[in-house]
């Protein structure tokens, strides 16, 4: 196919993309909030703290206008701003109650909208959009950002933690208490008693700012689990997820583990079918009904 073909094609889905995002984002603006306030409450809203440059470099917004945008948050409550505790020239940015509360309620309007949009479809026009959405993103990911796997930072537990909180409630009503206590403890407890040759949590980084992670952690014997494997919604389908599992399931084999499991759900379909292609297998079901919703809870071995 010839480069200028390729050109007019690219423009002409844009052109038909901007009209269905002006649907969409019509959603958003009549919450109350300009599609600009409603990326920054987003983007706010997958870790528990940021500061205004990161939010800046992210979004790609100018400074003054970022910083008109947080005051007005912090007047209606949904922000509170601290003296960074390692660097007091920082400002760290914090989301209250009152802004989860509303990051909640804009996402879910915002995937009402979605499906009332592919209310007309049926299930297999639904998987065909999705893997043309996937083609999409996996090209023009690679050709625009510059995705990598790091070792993590102290600093990335909040995003670790409150982050699958969010993914969790809104793809899988996981709201309960106890499912909380359950994720913040577990993670919170692996950091605790961390050790390199043991254990690892890996950072996917997706233009400077994590956008998923693995964790192994090592239970008896030559035995490990895995564990808190997330990725964002917009990098799913890339081929990412792939390359951060193996990455995990790599230190396994590095340190000698014989044996590795993890337990899922069984409504996580794409996990499910990563973690089938690596070879793991269903050993063990049980059905839970303290996350919020009843579940299936999986468990699955792999023999390395």
């Amino acid at each position: 196919m010839k480069k200028n073909d390729v050109i007019t094609e690219i423009r002409g889905f844009n052109r038909f993309y901007t009209n269905i995002l002006g649907l969409l984002d019509q959603h958003i603006i009549d919450s109350g909030y300009s599609l600009t306030e409603a990326r920054i409450i987003f983007e706010i809203g997958k870790t528990d703290t940021c500061t205004a440059n990161q939010l800046c470099s992210i979004l790609d917004i100018d400074r003054s206008y970022m910083s008109k945008i947080i005051n007005k948050f912090e007047k209606q409550q949904l922000v509170n701003r601290t003296i960074c505790s390692t660097d007091n020239r920082n400002i760290e940015i914090h989301m209250t109650d009152k802004g989860k509360a509303v990051l909640h309620e804009l996402e879910k309007n915002a995937n009402r909208q979605i499906e009332e949009l592919i209310l007309k479809l049926n299930n297999a026009e639904w998987e065909e959009l999705i893997n043309g959405i996937r083609v999409v993103k996996k090209y023009f990911s690679r050709a625009t950002k510059s995705i990598k796997i790091r070792p993590y930072r102290e600093d990335d537990i909040p995003y670790v933690i409150d982050r699958q909180l969010s993914l969790y409630e809104a793809e899988r009503n996981f709201t309960t208490d106890i499912w909380k206590k359950y994720l913040t403890q577990g993670v919170l407890a692996l950091v605790e008693r961390f050790d390199s040759e043991k254990d690892c949590i890996f950072i996917l980084e997706c233009n400077g700012s994590p956008a998923g992670c693995v964790a192994i952690t090592h239970t008896k014997d030559n035995m490990a689990q895995l564990r808190y494997f997330f990725l964002e919604p917009e990098l799913r389908g890339l081929g990412v997820g792939t390359d951060l599992l193996n990455k995990a399931l790599s230190f396994c084999r590095e340190k000698k583990y014989s044996h590795v499991f993890l337990w899922t759900v069984s409504a996580q379909e794409a996990a499910r079918i990563l973690y089938k292609k690596a070879g793991f297998e269903i050993t063990e079901t049980s059905e839970n009904e303290s996350w919020g919703i009843p579940v299936l809870e999986e468990k699955w071995d792999l023999d390395l």
